[in-house]
């Protein structure tokens, strides 16, 4: 074993402090403890720092001569991007907009807008309608030394929050200026357009001024940068109690209007699905809903009739033509019924945040309180998607229990 440990010592290998007292003896080790113990020397942090500097020398400097060439890299660069900034800042700046050539040319150039908007996005009259509107109230702020800049716009993003609604339809505001119909609110206390309008006015003037600019009119839109204002998202409406219900039902309401009512209550449909529902869509006491809005979002799915519905789709059958409701031209239907059937509702109602769309809550309300049906569809009948079901679009394929739907409607409990 001594000799194991020799060996391994002659070749500088790791031994244990027992391992060496084994061959040399405790007093030996003893001793070369207290010689190193009195050769070490304690330094202090500057000698250290001393001891450290002639040590690492070379490397010192190599560290130093790298950050060096690091620093003159940097100032390099930044020479290079203050001379691009220079040369941009004298470069001759961007023009205002011949604004008398807009003001002189507005009706050539929106007629001519208009027609590109027919012919390459195939907009509805209803959209026409609101570029219209939208111009108008451009037409009102503007003048001969209105300048169409960012400023302008941003100026009129603000004044246009401070306008009456339907401001255009009130002749007592006619021919006056801005300053004063400001100065009538206060007395009047009228409703001013909401944040939704404006927004959809300033879009509308975005979109008019990039087509000037595709055209080569103007060198820029000058409302590229324009942002749209915070939409008020606590407009949620609410749904009617049963007094209210009661009211509305035993109402003088015309039947076509009533009869719509009655179904958004009892099928939870939107009125853009009420409208577009035809008399082939009623099949075996289904109502069977299948429409695309203005975006990408389908609405479809098929309800059943719940027993208290059934007389007044067959009511509505008797109608003339291929729709349930009216002449069925759901494009500007949807906004013209919508609105004449909410003024009605209001008359009967005085409560701003109930509308037709309260009765989908109802609906709502009345799937989850008084139903015991699953939530898949609870979700079905609402007409809420089920694209990240993956359980119900792939194992499924989509397909809902007609059986479990009937007993889910033939739960609800509405008397009207």
């Amino acid at each position: 074993m001594e000799k194991d440990l020799m060996d391994r010592i002659l070749n500088s290998e790791t031994v244990t402090r027992e391992e060496m007292i084994q061959v040399y003896g405790k007093e030996y080790i003893e001793e070369i403890d207290k010689q190193y113990q009195e050769s070490y020397v304690y330094l202090t942090p500057e000698e250290e720092e001393i001891l450290y500097q002639e040590t690492f020398k070379k490397e010192i400097a190599i560290d130093k001569e790298i950050k060096e060439l690091k620093r003159n890299k940097d100032n390099q660069i930044l020479e290079i991007v203050q001379n691009l900034q220079n040369k941009n800042s004298m470069q001759e700046p961007k023009k205002d907009i011949d604004s008398n050539l807009i003001y002189d040319n507005f009706d050539e150039y929106y007629n001519k807008y208009i027609e590109h908007k027919k012919t390459f996005n195939k907009v509805s009259k209803a959209s026409i309608t609101s570029y219209k509107s939208t111009i108008n109230y451009l037409k009102y702020f503007t003048n001969k030394d209105t300048i169409f800049n960012f400023a302008f716009f941003k100026e009129l993003q603000k004044n246009l929050q401070q306008l009456p609604t339907n401001f255009f339809k009130y002749p007592k505001y006619k021919g006056i200026t801005f300053k004063k119909v400001v100065e009538l609110k206060k007395k009047d206390k009228y409703n001013t357009l909401n944040t939704k309008t404006v927004n959809k006015h300033i879009t509308n003037l975005k979109l008019f001024f990039e087509y000037l600019a595709y055209e080569e009119i103007i060198e820029s839109n000058p409302l590229q940068n324009i942002r749209q204002l915070m939409e008020n998202k606590d407009t949620r409406k609410i749904e009617y109690t049963k007094q209210e219900l009661e009211q509305i039902f035993t109402s003088n309401l015309e039947i076509d209007y009533l009869n719509m009512c009655k179904v958004a209550l009892y099928s939870g449909l939107r009125i853009e699905e009420v409208l577009s529902l035809k008399k082939e869509d009623i099949k075996d006491n289904i109502l069977n809903v299948d429409i695309k809005d203005k975006g990408t979002k389908k609405h479809q799915r098929s309800i059943p009739l719940h027993k208290n519905l059934i007389d007044t789709i067959n009511q509505q059958l008797k109608n003339k033509g291929n729709y349930l409701f009216f002449n069925g031209n759901i494009e500007n239907e949807v906004g013209n019924i919508g609105k004449k059937l909410n003024r009605r509702l209001q008359k009967i109602i005085n409560n701003k945040d109930k509308t037709f769309h309260s009765l989908r809550k109802n609906f709502s309300q009345e799937l989850e309180l008084n139903t015991d049906s699953e939530d898949k569809i609870k979700k079905y009948l609402m007409g809420h998607t089920f694209s990240k079901d993956v359980t119900h679009m792939i194992y499924n394929r989509g397909k809902i229990n007609q059986e479990k739907l009937i007993d889910c409607i033939n739960q609800i409990t509405f008397i009207y």
